[in-house]
C-alpha cells in the first residue's frame, strides 16, 4: 500500500473555514483543517499549531494496531491481562479492571468507540509507544509524538517511560484520517467502521445534514474540546474535518463540554458550503 498523499491548498476553503469559526465565535480558540477528498484540496486555519490532541491521538494507536496485524506481529484475538498500573478514570463504563483478560481487538474497539483510557494505556504496553510514533512518521506525520499514557483526571497516570507531551496537530490528524478514508493503510475499512461507532456525538455531529455519515473521534480535557473525522455526505462527497478548540477552563476544572454547542454551530455553518 502506498501512503503518498498530496493535496493542494484552496484559499476559498480557507475563507469558508474562517467564516464558520467566526460565526460561532471560535476564531480565537479554534484550529481547523478540512480536506476535500474528491478534489484533493485542503483548507486550514492555524492547523499546524501544537495543540494538545487529547483523545484524538487514539486514532494513531488504532492505526498502529492494524499495522501490526498486517505484519503478523499481533493478532486481534490475542489475550492481554489488564494491569493495575494502567488504571485511570474514563468517560464511559469500562470492563477493564485489573486481572481482566481482554482481547486486543476489544481494547481497540472501546478505545475509539467509547474513548476508554485504560484500554489505550494497555495498548501502549502491547504496541509500544515508540512503534506508534515511528509508524506515524513513516506515514508523513512529521511532528507526531506518542509521548505518554493518557489520564482521565488528576493525578496523571504514573508513566516511567514518558518521552514527552503527546503531539498530533490538526493537519496531521487530518492526514491520518485521509489515509484511512482512502484505504491507503492496512485495515482502513475496519478502522472507519470503528470510528463510525463513536458514542460521543455532541460536538460536530449535530451540525450535519440528514443522510450524512461521520466517522470520528473526539477529545476533551478541561482545556481542550476537539472532534476529527471523515464525512461522507448524502450525495457521496467525501471530506476530512478536524476542529480543535482551546476554551478557557471552568473554575471547577471540569471537562470542556460547555463549548460543544459552538463546535456544532461551526459544523452547521461549514456544512452549508460543502
Amino acid at each position: 500500500m502506498t501512503t503518498r498523499f498530496v493535496v493542494s491548498p484552496d484559499r476559498d476553503l480557507d475563507d469558508r473555514i474562517f467564516a464558520a469559526l467566526a460565526a460561532s465565535s471560535l476564531q480565537d480558540i479554534g484550529y481547523a483543517y478540512i480536506i476535500d477528498l474528491d478534489r484533493m484540496c485542503c483548507g486550514s486555519y492555524r492547523a499546524a499549531a501544537d495543540i494538545y490532541p487529547a483523545s484524538v491521538i487514539k486514532i494513531a494507536v488504532m492505526a498502529e494496531a492494524y499495522h501490526q496485524y498486517a505484519s503478523g506481529a499481533l493478532t486481534p484475538d490475542q489475550s492481554v491481562t489488564i494491569g493495575s498500573a494502567n488504571l485511570t478514570t474514563t468517560a464511559e463504563q469500562t470492563p477493564f479492571v485489573p486481572g481482566y483478560g481482554a482481547t486486543v481487538q476489544e481494547m481497540v474497539e472501546l478505545m475509539i468507540a467509547r474513548s476508554d483510557n485504560i484500554a489505550t494505556n494497555q495498548m501502549l504496553d502491547v504496541l509500544r509507544r515508540e512503534s506508534v510514533t515511528a509508524y506515524m512518521r513513516e506515514l508523513g506525520l512529521a511532528t507526531f509524538l506518542m509521548g505518554r499514557k493518557v489520564s482521565g483526571s488528576e493525578p496523571l497516570v504514573a508513566d516511567a517511560e514518558t518521552v514527552g507531551r503527546n503531539r498530533l496537530p490538526p493537519e496531521e490528524a487530518g492526514l491520518l484520517l485521509a489515509l484511512i478514508a482512502l484505504d491507503m493503510i492496512p485495515g482502513a475499512a475496519e478502522q472507519r467502521a470503528i470510528l463510525e461507532r463513536c458514542v460521543h456525538d455532541k460536538k460536530l455531529p449535530p451540525g450535519l445534514l440528514p443522510g450524512d455519515r461521520f466517522m470520528h473521534k473526539t477529545g476533551e480535557t478541561d482545556e481542550q474540546s476537539h472532534d476529527a473525522g471523515i464525512l461522507i455526505t448524502a450525495q457521496g462527497r467525501r471530506y476530512v474535518i478536524v476542529l480543535y478548540t482551546t476554551p478557557a477552563p471552568l473554575p471547577d476544572r471540569s471537562d470542556a463540554s460547555y463549548i460543544d454547542s459552538k463546535l456544532t454551530s461551526s459544523m452547521r455553518e461549514m456544512r452549508k458550503s460543502l
